[in-house]
């Protein structure tokens, strides 16, 4: 399964053959000949955007990003909300759990910067004719209904455009029920089950840096296997995104969408130069 950069000739615009040699002389013999994407973790964590907003996966898409990960939570009434955590406390001027609210009430909240709490379908539209992906990580919650996930996905014609994040086998086994042809990545919790979720149909795999770390070979096995590899980065700057590319990985999760994007189109201008 791959998922197709949108933004690599728009990234790679405007480096030049000066670029090419300086970048060259850095990277050696070490540049890539796959393509690594670029995904917003949460939106991207940038100065003066609020995470998991609307106006955070603007500015992502303004920095060239191919994936945006956002995070689903169900609300009292049934909708879905893109929060990161299970309370409104530390990103809005709410308190209590989203659970308890219902969508009225998340939307007559401050997310930061004076944006509303999005919905699911508010990002799906977002994200229309943009050539960007969505990453739904989906939470571990009692009232997110998987089912009008797929159906809101299915009715903006977004099926081919998201991939659905997974940390249990019963929602893998859930969703691909749903929709077969919703594409999956699996958030495993150790690298003990990449054979479980792989045997039960996963499409990529994200693995921690720590276990990339521990383990050099874990992304060859997992190429192995047929699967692609993500990595979850945070804020990790420059130079461990870079060490992540030469491990071997086909997808960063980065809070600096803006650094991972110098980053990718760097590994795009390493081209210029056999062209």
């Amino acid at each position: 399964m791959t998922v197709y950069s949108h933004g690599a000739s728009r990234r790679a615009a405007g480096f030049g053959v000066v670029c090419c040699t300086l970048l060259a002389a850095a990277w050696g013999s070490q540049w890539p000949d796959w393509t690594v994407l670029n995904i917003a973790h949460r939106g991207g964590i940038v100065p003066g955007y609020a995470e998991n907003t609307l106006a955070a996966y603007r500015r992502a898409i303004s920095f060239g990003a191919d994936v945006i990960e956002i995070d689903l939570r169900g609300t009292r009434d049934g909708e879905v909300v893109i929060l990161h955590d299970e309370t409104l406390d530390r990103t809005t001027d709410g308190t209590g759990k989203v659970t308890d609210h219902t969508l009225e009430e998340l939307k007559r909240l401050n997310a930061g910067g004076g944006e509303s709490i999005p919905t699911y379908a508010e990002v799906l539209e977002l994200v229309t004719d943009t050539g960007v992906k969505l990453l739904l990580d989906i939470k571990v919650s009692p009232v997110l209904d998987k089912a009008k996930i797929v159906r809101l996905t299915e009715s903006h014609d977004a099926v081919l455009d998201v991939i659905v994040g997974v940390r249990t086998l019963g929602d893998l086994h859930e969703f691909r029920r749903l929709n077969p042809n919703i594409r999956t990545l699996g958030f495993v919790r150790s690298p003990e089950d990449i054979d479980g979720f792989v045997a039960g149909g996963i499409d990529i795999i994200r693995l921690w840096p720590e276990w990339i770390e521990a383990d050099p070979e874990i992304v060859g096995k997992v190429h192995g296997l047929g699967k692609p590899v993500w990595t979850t980065a945070g804020d990790a700057p420059r130079e461990v995104l870079e060490e992540l590319i030469r491990s071997g990985v086909n997808g960063i999760l980065s809070d600096l969408p803006d650094v991972a994007s110098r980053v990718m189109a760097d590994l795009e201008a390493r081209h210029c130069g056999a062209h």
